[in-house]
């Protein structure tokens, strides 16, 4: 799951990029563009729905160079990672800082993020429904880039990672449903410590 995620975001930033170069009279000539004034972002991530994944950030920034993210996400996930008809979802909120090297939105920019992420679900074992939750915590840096027309339309890419501290709430001792969920974990990839971003949205 993680190397298509990469892929995907990494074929995003070359798409990005050669759009870019017919952009750069735009962005190189007018030094009083009203964007390097914008101090609010909103943005969301239309490919993570390919994945399942909903998500959308709001951005502060301070003294034109420190940023301030708020993320949420919300995940789908199909029950097709497990025989024990496993059905679960999982939600995050992202707190991640930024500092912006060109004292504007649109800059390149570096920083350090926290996720709380928690899967919950259920699945049949023994002709019973058993609940489990997998909650973590997640701690990091990232780099990216935003970039910012002066109507207000954005575009940002960023990757991050980091270490995860995460617990396991199984609603039951038996072995064998543990051993599933395990499994569960594996395919899904529930572990991962990655932080992506390609996004639009509305400077302002």
């Amino acid at each position: 799951m993680n190397i298509i995620r990469i892929f995907t975001l990494s074929l995003g930033l070359m798409l990005i990029s050669h759009f870019l170069t017919g952009q750069n009279n735009d962005l190189k000539n007018d030094t009083t563009e009203r964007r390097i004034k914008f101090k609010h972002a909103i943005n969301t991530c239309p490919g993570g729905v390919a994945f399942g994944i909903f998500s959308v950030n709001y951005e502060y920034l301070l003294n034109a160079k420190h940023g301030l993210v708020l993320r949420a996400d919300y995940e789908h996930i199909p029950g097709t990672y497990s025989d024990a008809k496993i059905d679960a979802y999982g939600a995050a909120v992202i707190l991640n800082y930024r500092y912006h090297f060109n004292q504007q939105m649109n800059s390149y920019f570096a920083g350090a993020f926290s996720r709380a992420r928690i899967y919950k679900g259920d699945g049949q074992w023994n002709n019973e429904t058993v609940d489990f939750s997998l909650p973590e915590i997640t701690l990091g840096v990232n780099l990216g880039r935003r970039w910012v027309w002066n109507s207000g339309i954005n575009v940002t890419f960023s990757l991050g990672y980091g270490y995860t501290f995460k617990k396991k709430n199984i609603g039951t001792d038996d072995a064998g449903f543990e051993a599933k969920i395990e499994d569960f974990e594996k395919k899904y990839n529930f572990s991962n410590s990655f932080l992506g971003e390609l996004s639009i949205g509305y400077a302002f």
